[in-house]
């Protein structure tokens, strides 16, 4: 039993000394001068990047620490849905919405999202800009890129964040988000704001970070890309008929609106529908209610791939807009 001990001791002094010399030295060191000739090969200015990195000696601890112990939660939808649209988070999106109500509808118009939407997922993401996030993107980034379970993808987004600082579009201090290197009151990623991102009051810069207006316009933009259909709803509640093919509802197979109803799918709400040759799929969160999901509900699982999410989503902006 010692000698057992005594290796797992010694298994342990030599992880912690392999991880001291890596973190010390050579490795990172090698890996930052690799990344370096790339960023150079992008157009990154070389001060720019010296400056960064000459003050990042090492992965960020906590960020690596977070990436190796992410916990597993098994929530059912009201459990997960009380959790995140508190009362308060509903009567603040209220207030935010009122102030800012004439900007909302005007981009709301101009690119067919329901502005109630784009204020739930502002509220959502980061409760309308109160908490972004205090982790500095660019050395979660680096950290992730040197060593996680998805290197490569995480370098892209290193790169493109580099970039955005390399074009003034934010400072490296205003440069924060949440641990794996989503930023700005919507939360994007990098590579999501160089493909959604909106200068909307036309400054020079995609400003999601302290500009209201492109925070809103470049979710609205998000969506639009992403298959939101103007004028149409969500969701609408169902109720199932008794002896219903169930495997219809794992499966989201998607079914004209008219083929749903004829098999005896009973929307619960008099609120009109889209037309009835719109595609739906049938969707059943643990613990929640059945919805027959439109197009829009597919655009909001590209925002965050979770029904949970995407129906919480849905049920804060009715709330937000009192309807």
């Amino acid at each position: 039993m010692m000698k057992r001990l005594n290796g797992i001791v010694l298994w342990g002094f030599l992880t912690f000394l392999f991880t001291q010399s890596v973190w010390a030295g050579q490795n990172w060191s090698q890996w930052v001068d690799e990344l370096r000739r790339e960023a150079m090969a992008q157009g990154i200015d070389a001060s720019l990047f010296d400056g960064i990195f000459d003050n990042m000696p090492e992965p960020h601890r906590k960020v690596l620490g977070l990436a190796r112990s992410q916990p597993e939660h098994r929530l059912t939808y009201y459990q997960y849905r009380n959790s995140r649209v508190s009362k308060d988070r509903i009567v603040i999106g209220q207030k935010e919405f009122q102030r800012y109500q004439t900007q909302l509808e005007t981009v709301g118009d101009e690119y067919g999202v329901d502005p109630c939407i784009i204020t739930s997922l502002w509220g959502m993401e980061t409760s309308y800009g109160r908490f972004m996030g205090s982790f500095p993107v660019v050395q979660s980034l680096a950290t992730l890129a040197y060593d996680s379970n998805r290197p490569d993808f995480f370098r892209k987004e290193l790169l493109y964040a580099l970039r955005i600082v390399n074009d003034g579009h934010v400072s490296l201090a205003r440069f924060k988000g949440e641990w794996a290197g989503a930023s700005g009151q919507p939360q994007f990623l990098p590579s999501s704001w160089y493909r959604y991102a909106v200068d909307y009051n036309h400054d020079g810069r995609k400003d999601i970070w302290d500009t209201p207006v492109d925070v809103f316009a470049s979710i609205a933009n998000y969506l639009r890309q992403n298959g939101w259909q103007p004028g149409q709803p969500w969701s609408a509640e169902v109720q199932l008929p008794s002896g219903f093919d169930q495997s219809l509802v794992k499966s989201r197979t998607s079914k004209p609106l008219n083929e749903w109803l004829a098999m005896g799918v009973k929307p619960l709400s008099s609120n009109e529908l889209p037309d009835g040759n719109a595609k739906a799929f049938l969707v059943h969160p643990d613990g929640g209610p059945v919805w027959l999901a439109f197009d829009n509900f597919r655009a909001l699982l590209r925002y965050n791939n979770s029904i949970y999410y995407a129906g919480s989503i849905g049920y804060m902006a009715d709330r937000i807009c009192r309807r």
